[in-house]
């Protein structure tokens, strides 16, 4: 590129010492302008083109963002699925549990999986109906207890006399605990504590 600078100029500088003005102006317009000019036209033409793939890839990275979004909720609504299936699952087994023990330790009441509001597990026996939730207690579990009354009422035939939560973990968080003995909900760890609980009505 240099050389041919030098080359042109050395040409348009000896059209000048000649007179031939006229002459200098073209060469420097035809080797040295229009090349320039030619290169500043491709360069814009470049510049169209890239933008233009730029835009395309703005837009297919757009469209990558709204998948990625929709697939990161559905993910996020699959895990809180499992999680209740899960917590479904465990609440089944620990009332199969239950079914078993209090068939053999005490047999005088029938222990019923509940698949309705408001409980768990129903513990009839002895003319007492006790309503049971199996949870990690929580605040929330103990008003799910109370709300359920007229849900086991209507479906049962009579209103639970006792409301308890087994707590699957035997963790048991004081402010519940308070919370549970204002409502009137007992709370225990073992399945003799249940049938303690049962036999002092």
């Amino acid at each position: 590129m240099e050389e041919a600078l030098k080359k042109a100029e050395d040409i348009v500088l000896e059209a000048i010492r000649r007179g031939k003005y006229e002459e200098a102006g073209r060469i420097v317009f035809r080797d040295v302008f229009k090349p320039l000019l030619d290169l500043i036209s491709h360069i814009e033409r470049e510049i169209d083109r890239n933008t233009e793939n730029i835009a395309k890839l703005t837009e297919k990275v757009d469209k990558s963002t709204e998948n990625i979004d929709k697939l990161t909720e559905n993910v996020k609504r699959l895990l809180g699925e499992t999680g209740k299936l899960r917590e479904r699952d465990v609440e089944f087994r620990t009332g199969l549990m239950l079914q078993g023990w209090f068939r053999k330790n005490a047999p005088d009441y029938e222990v019923f999986i509940w698949d309705g509001a408001g409980a768990d597990v129903l513990i009839e026996g002895r003319g007492i109906l006790a309503s049971i939730d199996i949870a990690m207690p929580k605040i929330e579990d103990v008003r799910q207890l109370k709300d359920g009354i007229g849900v086991i009422e209507e479906d049962w035939g009579r209103k639970p006399d006792l409301l308890i939560i087994y707590s699957r973990s035997g963790i048991i968080p004081k402010r519940v605990a308070d919370f549970a003995d204002r409502m009137g909900v007992k709370i225990v760890r073992r399945p003799a504590e249940i049938r303690k609980i049962l036999e002092s009505r």
